[in-house]
């Protein structure tokens, strides 16, 4: 299918606390394989930007690079390219990063401070610490309410109605609670997120990370 396949294998390369694949999301990655084999282009591309990019799919962000580097379905667009592969790159996967750093030689100074603005801005909307911090508001959320009786989160089925003060009542919150917590840990062992020679943009991507880190810190922890 695309150059650099072998991003596939390493997906799980850095363990990342995120929400867990569930069916659609998995039917949409195989969809992508099969339309991209058939040359459907701007299909790939809406299910890549609408489905699996914004839940921290690593293949389907580095994907839209590709499209955008080679024009496929799209203008060919070698800032953006570069912006969409380092959002792939940021758990430091060695193939997206091979693949970025290679884009990163090829390019202008000036085309790589028009992708420094692009990138902040997919950044701020699909980054895995933006993807982490909903998902922890959603865990203290789940939390805050834990004196209801109905647990929320069911993958299938209707919701389960157990007792506020049962075992599994019990073992679904502290499970809630230790994913929190190492969804926590994993933002605050990775704020920075420069991965090249900003230039003159340095500051501002700077101030992205010290704006995300107040927000960490404003969270109402139990």
């Amino acid at each position: 299918m695309l150059a650099c396949n072998a991003v596939v294998a390493g997906e799980a390369y850095k363990n990342f606390p995120g929400a867990p694949a569930d069916d659609r999301m998995l039917q949409a990655q195989d969809r992508v394989e099969e339309l991209y084999e058939r040359g459907e282009f701007a299909r790939v591309m809406m299910i890549c930007e609408e489905d699996l990019a914004p839940k921290g799919d690593k293949f389907a962000q580095y994907t839209i690079g590709y499209m955008y580097l080679w024009g496929q379905g799209v203008e060919r667009d070698q800032a953006r390219a570069l912006a969409w592969y380092r959002l792939a790159a940021e758990r430091g996967n060695p193939a997206l990063v091979q693949v970025r750093d290679e884009l990163v030689r090829q390019l202008t100074p000036q085309q790589i401070a028009e992708s420094n603005r692009i990138f902040a801005e997919i950044w701020q909307q699909m980054g895995d610490n933006r993807i982490l911090l909903k998902l922890i508001r959603a865990d203290l959320d789940t939390l805050k309410a834990r004196t209801g009786t109905r647990i929320p989160g069911a993958n299938s089925g209707p919701l389960t109605v157990v007792g506020a003060s049962g075992a599994g009542a019990e073992s679904y919150y502290k499970a809630v609670q230790e994913r929190l917590q190492t969804r926590l840990s994993y933002i605050r062992s990775n704020v920075e997120i420069i991965d090249i020679d900003q230039g003159d943009d340095e500051a501002f991507v700077r101030s992205l990370e010290a704006d995300f880190a107040t927000e960490v810190a404003s969270l109402d922890l139990p």
